[in-house]
């Protein structure tokens, strides 16, 4: 391979990861809290998992409540650091420890289509 087509095969590479990224980020819904509030909250359609996105700051307690009768699993949650791991502290509460300020994934499923999830934040 010479030097001009590895230059286009790297850009074709590079730019399908960001777009694929771009795509999966867009699928997403960003919890916003509300002004003074610490806590965000989503009720809908489950179905399939469900994939947040919040902003949250380095060294932040993290909290993810199911407040609803369905049983729910946080499937993974990841910030600009990587995967970070959750301590289950009840049937229906996980807390998570933010590793650095930005944008943090966090997937949900659950066991009806129709579920809520509560977020906060301290």
């Amino acid at each position: 391979m010479n030097r001009k087509q590895l230059f286009l095969y790297s850009f074709f590479i590079v730019t399908s990861i960001m777009l694929a990224a771009t795509a999966i980020a867009g699928n997403a819904t960003r919890i916003q809290f509300a002004k003074g509030s610490y806590c965000g909250s989503y009720s809908g359609n489950f179905a399939g998992g469900k994939q947040f996105v919040l902003r949250l700051g380095r060294d932040q307690t993290f909290i993810s409540r199911n407040t609803s009768n369905s049983n729910q699993l946080d499937v993974y949650v990841t910030g600009p650091t990587g995967q970070i791991a959750g301590e289950s502290v009840g049937n229906n509460e996980i807390h998570y420890r933010t590793t650095a300020k930005g944008d943090y994934e966090i997937m949900v499923i659950s066991a009806s289509n129709f579920s809520s999830v509560e977020f906060c934040v301290y």
